[in-house]
């Protein structure tokens, strides 16, 4: 196997197990919030105390991966948010739970600017957004999974031993990082001389080029200055008050208006997240096959699509029919997400794209923080209606499509044969 392939099959499992441990309380929080005696106000502070950590840290974990490399970050992160991953399991009390909460997120907040780094550093744009999306459909995999893995932990032992579990995974997780993750293909060990010659191959390819243009920002200061990456925070930062929203609050959804038990809710709960996989893992080749320098069309149109099977979802009471419209929405939603992410990847330049991908996905984390808080008191004010509280969903998809739509540019440039193709230096989207 290619140290390439190796590489991204644990960046994929790394960010597989950072999923599995923050959707796990969404699992828990039915039976924590009856333990802890809180209502659904506090449960949206305790779901986004996860995401003030995770958010804050997003620009510094990139900062510290331009500075020292991904490689260490990602094993200071992997190590850090298991430690606080086995400590949720540990408390009593919701003040305590809060910190917890929010010091994991501060260790996952270092996390994906890292992992965003290494790809730009092993793949070309050529085939970065096909590795990113690939990478980023445990996205998707790890709320498939978390049902399905912790139902019978939490029948059958309670929720404390779900986080118990989850830190011995990470654990695993961390010893693969340790072993195969490296900054870059020229200094990984042992690798071949013919996959650093593809990987300047690659570099050099017509079809690395044709997302090229000329004006490349020359530090993060001048990153900002750029329309398009304040749309992409934007964009983000709407996207995932949608995205979070549906994912932290479904389980709950599920019982309370759907009326399901916990083996039914368990399957309920992952198979829209599997199809999701699917979408998100086939949105880089599809992008890069059809959509290049016209990305954001496939990005609106799986929005618009997918935001109609979400709202077909609230409305059919039947069973088999909510989860058809649920699967289809898991489908194009996360489709778009992983289209959405392709754009950063032929963006940003390399050197900058661990504190780059990080301003635009701390957009994203404040979302995810907003959506919780937000969904929480709709539901409190609306006299405990789950169903009043999903439809704070709708307004974040019609945000980002829109940010989407009149903030993105992309423009058809010919290659410029000026630029020395190693440096995969500017992309068909117009830093303006």
């Amino acid at each position: 196997m290619k140290a390439s392939s190796k590489v991204g099959l644990v960046l994929m499992t790394c960010y597989l197990v950072a999923w599995l441990d923050r959707m796990a309380i969404n699992m828990a929080v039915p039976f924590m919030a009856k333990d802890l005696s809180v209502g659904a106000d506090k449960i949206g502070w305790i779901l986004s105390a996860f995401f003030a950590g995770y958010a804050l840290f997003q620009i510094p974990g990139g900062l510290l991966a331009d500075r020292f490399g991904p490689r260490a970050v990602i094993i200071a992160a992997l190590a850090w948010w298991t430690v606080f991953t086995v400590l949720t399991g540990v408390v009593s009390g919701l003040a305590v739970l809060l910190v917890t909460r929010f010091l994991f997120g501060v260790g996952e907040g270092l996390f994906p600017a890292s992992v965003w780094k290494v790809i730009g550093q092993w793949f070309t744009k050529k085939n970065r957004a096909t590795a990113n999306a690939l990478v980023l459909s445990s996205i998707a995999i790890g709320p498939a999974a978390t049902p399905l893995l912790l139902a019978p932990v939490l029948k059958a032992y309670g929720w404390r031993s779900a986080f118990y579990l989850l830190g011995a995974i990470g654990a695993v997780a961390l010893v693969l990082a340790y072993r195969f993750i490296h900054d870059s293909v020229r200094v990984y060990p042992g690798v071949p001389a013919a996959e650093i010659a593809q990987y300047d191959a690659d570099a050099a390819s017509d079809v690395a080029q044709k997302e090229s243009a000329g004006g490349e920002p020359a530090s993060f200061r001048e990153l900002l200055q750029t329309r398009s990456v304040w749309a992409l925070f934007f964009t983000a930062l709407a996207g995932n008050i949608t995205m979070y929203g549906w994912l932290n609050w479904l389980p709950s959804y599920l019982m309370k208006v759907k009326g399901l038990d916990l083996k039914g809710m368990a399957l309920a709960a992952s198979l829209p997240f599997a199809f999701g996989a699917i979408g998100c893992m086939a949105s880089g080749w599809v992008s890069d096959r059809w959509f290049r320098g016209r990305r954001k069309v496939l990005v609106l149109g799986c929005q618009v699509l997918g935001g109609l099977a979400l709202y077909g979802f609230t409305q059919v009471g039947n069973a088999t029919g909510f989860m058809v419209m649920q699967c289809i929405a898991g489908l194009l939603l996360f489709m778009a997400v992983g289209a959405i992410w392709a754009m950063p990847m032929v963006l940003l330049p390399p050197k900058l794209m661990g504190s780059g991908s990080g301003f635009i996905n701390m957009g994203g984390q404040i979302g995810g923080f907003l959506t919780n808080i937000i969904i929480g008191y709709v539901i409190t004010w609306s006299g405990n209606s789950y169903a009043a509280g999903f439809n704070v969903l709708f307004g974040g998809l019609a945000i980002g499509a829109a940010c989407m739509l009149f903030g993105v540019r992309e423009k058809k440039d010919k290659p410029s044969r000026e630029i020395p193709p190693a440096d995969e230096t500017d992309p068909k989207l117009a830093l303006t």
